[in-house]
């Protein structure tokens, strides 16, 4: 199997929080759908191209190393119902993980070949949006779910249930405004659905594996690794945010959060339940603190609020863009 170099490296820097200051170029997702990214860059002497690194809505990723010495490097990132806009430079692909140096005939070698977009590796202190590049779709011009595509990503495990097949169960894990499903038996030979029915919802795991297809906010994954985590500060944020909430200004406006799903309901009517995460960035802004995503279930669309307190019994929500102050006092 290919091996990711540099992008490996990048993932566990990732789960380290950069120090204050610190200058990285980084591209974001800014849109409302998962995309997938590649890059092409030089190493040793060569240009090296290789994906494909999952990207959650709201979320960034570093495509080069720290002290990247070319000027230049290349993207391209996937998506279904989007379409990206290439600066008509090509570099070698592969529908999986892959990583190819460029040795010219790409069909030759068994790749496929594609269009990616130029980027300036100066000044190493910038964010690249990927809505400059990648345009959503409608109509027949939409592409279906590309299959088999790697996904890697850090969740929040919702729950299982027994399916009509004996021993078989269905689990969701929600992460990125993304809710994940997987099926599996459970048995001595598959132990990772056996773990996850001991697991309580709400509990933190990364997950590994193949996304089958992709629909919307929904996607389906064969799931092959599941790794507890232990909780970070986001994470025991969103857990000190289980229950219900009532807001202190209109009390006919209330929610409730179980796992990673928030359930809004106005004067007794539920709303579409939304999709939740607490993140250090908004929608790809130049922004600093913690902040509340929601991603409606059924549209995909997102709100993003600025946490400014957050105590065992209240809650304090600024909405963006508008600054609205949404102030709420927990339900017993």
């Amino acid at each position: 199997m290919a091996k990711f170099l540099w992008l490996a490296g990048l993932l566990l820097a990732a789960l380290l929080k950069a120090p204050a200051g610190e200058a990285r170029i980084r591209i974001c997702n800014d849109t409302e759908a998962l995309h997938h990214l590649a890059v092409a860059a030089r190493a040793n002497g060569s240009w090296v191209a290789q994906g494909w690194q999952p990207v959650v809505p709201g979320g960034c990723f570093e495509p080069v190393p720290d002290g990247y010495q070319g000027r230049f490097f290349y993207f391209r990132a996937e998506s279904p119902g989007y379409r990206f806009r290439d600066d008509s430079i090509r570099f070698c692909t592969a529908p999986g993980r892959f990583r190819a140096a460029d040795h010219g005939d790409c069909a030759a070698l068994g790749y496929a070949e594609q269009g990616f977009a130029k980027a300036v590796a100066k000044p190493a202190d910038q964010r690249i949006l990927l809505s400059t590049r990648s345009q959503a779709v409608t109509g027949s011009a939409a592409e279906a779910a590309p299959a088999g595509l790697p996904f890697a990503a850090e969740v929040v495990f919702q729950g299982c249930k027994p399916l009509a097949t004996p021993e078989t169960v269905a689990c969701r894990f929600v992460g990125g405004g993304l809710e994940i499903g997987s099926e599996g038996r459970v048995q001595v030979s598959d132990p990772v659905f056996t773990f996850l029915l001991g697991l309580l919802p709400g509990a933190p795991l990364a997950i590994e594996g193949e996304m089958t297809s992709l629909f919307g906010t929904s996607g389906a994954l064969d799931l092959q690794s599941v790794t507890p985590r232990a909780p970070n500060r986001f994470d025991r944020m969103l857990q000190q945010m289980q229950g219900e909430w009532l807001s202190v200004r209109n009390p006919k406006d209330r929610f409730s959060i179980s796992g990673a799903v928030r359930q809004v309901s106005y004067a007794g009517r539920r709303m579409t339940p939304e999709f939740v995460s607490i993140q250090e960035s908004c929608r790809g802004a130049d922004r600093t603190g913690d902040f509340l995503m929601a991603w409606d279930s059924l549209r995909g669309t997102s709100l993003c609020y600025r946490i400014q307190s957050l105590t065992s019994g209240s809650m304090t929500l600024v909405y963006l863009p508008r600054g609205i102050w949404l102030d709420y006092r927990r339900l017993p």
